[in-house]
């Protein structure tokens, strides 16, 4: 038990300060649970669900992927779109029309219903791009024989030992397909066994199981894109505007520390694969005669920005701070008003390296 609180207060502080807001009660029956049985009880919880029509996909995007000028919101280019009059139609470039993409490819699951409209996993994307991907796995790509205009790449698989031909989605958006696939696999995890000898591609993720159901290198790579892309204000959005449309979540949106808490073995793994010897040092601890924290940051690179969240045991947010720096050395102290015996510091510094550490007031 106590194990596994350490590892909740760890992986809990990967999601960003603003949290989507499910109802009242609607995680209750995944308290308390992990790994497999986890899983289970999430998909207890969101599988039933609204499934709509595949043409009333385009309609549903102007809900929950329009950018906030108003536009398409396209993750696979850097074109503008509106809705409506750029629907694809046909295309012979980036930039022709957007059309909905099937993340998770519909070849994969044999286009059944209700995976086939539904929208946690289908996104706007350039027609031209969406068509350059495929059913291609996700990967990490060094030496691309493509590349869209935000940074999408098509090319050998670089990462873990699969040596196939892959997708590889721009940064900001790793995260987002990480936790999309996560869904995916929870969501339908009555049918997701019988999905890996649907197509070679869909093979190369899946291993026909319905835990963990990712090849060991596919689920590292989806757990290393979830912790370097946190949960953003997009994906927060998106989630709310999903579900009032299909009536269902996806849990590793509204908590991302589940995704650990289900897979951790290949988690402490990931871990620590992504510490390396330029993480910053950080010391704090608590002047009980003051009531503050006291920290010093140490770090080999200049630490332009640095925030700081502190969480009660039970993961409440109760003071964020935002500072610029500017320096490799950050010294400060912060006002507690201390009315508990334990807390959670998260420092995220330059907005990509992560540092959880425990303070106590005793």
């Amino acid at each position: 038990m106590v194990r596994k609180i350490i590892l909740l207060l760890f992986v809990l502080f990967f999601s960003i300060k603003s949290q989507a807001q499910p109802p009242a009660g609607y995680y209750d029956d995944a308290q308390g649970l992990t790994g497999s049985e986890l899983k289970t009880a999430l998909f207890h919880i969101i599988s039933s669900h609204t499934a709509i029509s595949y043409s009333d996909i385009w309609t549903a995007f102007e809900t929950t992927d329009k950018r906030p000028d108003g536009t398409v919101w396209d993750i696979y280019s850097s074109c503008t779109y509106n809705f409506g009059d750029d629907q694809c139609g046909t295309y012979s470039q980036e930039c022709d029309c957007y059309n909905r993409e099937h993340s998770f490819p519909k070849s994969w699951f044999n286009d059944e219903s209700p995976m086939y409209t539904d929208l946690f996993h289908i996104y706007p994307s350039d027609g031209y791009v969406n068509n350059r991907r495929g059913n291609y796995a996700y990967g990490e790509v060094s030496n691309p024989t493509y590349t869209s205009s935000n940074g999408c790449k098509i090319g050998t698989n670089s990462f873990g030992d699969y040596n196939g031909t892959v997708f590889e989605p721009a940064d900001e958006y790793k995260g987002d397909l990480a936790r999309t696939y996560f869904y995916m696999v929870t969501c339908y995890e009555d049918k997701v066994a019988s999905w890996e000898t649907n197509n070679s591609n869909g093979d190369a993720m899946l291993d026909g199981t319905t835990y963990p159901c990712f090849e060991p290198w596919a689920l590292q790579l989806l757990l290393k894109w979830h912790h370097e892309d946190p949960v953003s204000q997009k994906e927060i959005d998106r989630n709310n505007a999903i579900y009032q449309i299909q009536g269902n979540r996806n849990p590793f949106i509204d908590h991302p520390e589940y995704v650990c808490l289900i897979w951790e073995d290949t988690c402490n793994v990931t871990l620590s694969m992504l510490q390396n010897t330029r993480q910053p040092k950080i010391n704090n601890f608590y002047n009980s005669r003051t009531d503050k924290l006291n920290y010093e940051v140490k770090s080999e690179e200049v630490i332009k920005d640095i925030k700081i969240y502190v969480f009660s045991l039970e993961g409440r947010q109760i003071i964020y701070e935002d500072t610029h720096p500017k320096t490799k050395t950050v010294k400060n102290k912060i006002y507690l008003n201390s009315s508990q015996a334990i807390y959670i510091v998260r420092y995220v510094i330059n907005d990509k390296k992560v540092i959880t550490k425990k303070i106590t007031t005793l």
